[in-house]
């Protein structure tokens, strides 16, 4: 908790005023830091505030972008391995998360360490018919086929890049740009993680029937790992290590 009120302050006094043309600073949403308002707030956190008061990450004297996700499935992602349109940055590069001298993972616990989404042929296009117009700025307005999807590429921290043909156009979907274009369905979720293991579709007539992925992990990955904070601090470590 000490380690995340480190964190979530550090990014507060970071980006304060990156919002002021819109006459705050920050969404109480995942746009920036999620903020369910005093109502959610408990004493173990408050405790945790006054314990750490003044305490913030800095890099050459300079609030550091502290980023956290989740559940980073193993390891954690350079900032430019999740995000390859930002540039690289010392701090925010690929950790493991294993624990040392064992197979296991500090964030292993996660219910979404490992996990499999699976969509029909009417899902998937309903959903790409959705997340591909946002994608190309409203060129495309509906999907009626997949011929194809697969995987293309792996970075060090195994997030992906994906191919998918639909309509027969090919679309290049790159580490975290894959979570925002398969949805598991519909609407405001994105999928887990673009640390992904397999995508198995299903063909029949040269069209996709059905599709699974099978991935690890809950977010982008890029800075803390949340849960696997949490371990460590079960496991006795201080929020400074």
């Amino acid at each position: 908790t000490k380690a995340q009120a480190v964190a979530a302050r550090t990014y507060a006094i970071g980006n304060l005023g990156g919002r002021a043309a819109r006459g705050f600073d920050f969404y109480a949403t995942v746009m920036d830091q999620v903020y369910g308002g005093v109502q959610d707030e408990d004493t173990v956190v408050n405790r945790a505030v006054r314990e750490t008061r003044g305490e913030t990450l800095t890099h050459n004297g300079t609030p550091i972008l502290a980023y956290y996700a989740s559940t980073c499935g193993g390891s954690t992602a350079a900032i430019e391995e999740s995000w390859p349109w930002r540039a690289p940055l010392p701090y925010l590069r690929s950790v493991s998360d294993r624990i040392p001298g064992t197979d296991q993972f500090w964030c292993g616990t996660s219910n979404r360490f490992t996990w499999t989404t699976r969509w029909s042929r009417d899902q998937l296009l309903a959903v790409l018919g959705e997340t591909l117009r946002a994608h190309t700025g409203g060129r495309v307005t509906g999907v009626r086929r997949v011929e194809d999807i697969r995987i293309t590429d792996r970075n060090a921290s195994d997030r992906v890049t994906v191919r998918l043909t639909a309509d027969g156009t090919q679309y290049t979907l790159r580490a975290d740009s894959v979570r925002w274009v398969l949805r598991p369905q519909p609407g405001p979720a994105i999928l887990n993680s673009s640390r992904i293991a397999a995508v198995e579709p299903r063909m029949a007539g040269g069209a996709v029937q059905e599709l699974e992925i099978r991935g690890g992990g809950w977010g982008h990955a890029i800075g803390m790992c949340q849960v696997g904070a949490i371990n460590r601090a079960r496991a006795g470590q201080s929020h400074a290590q």
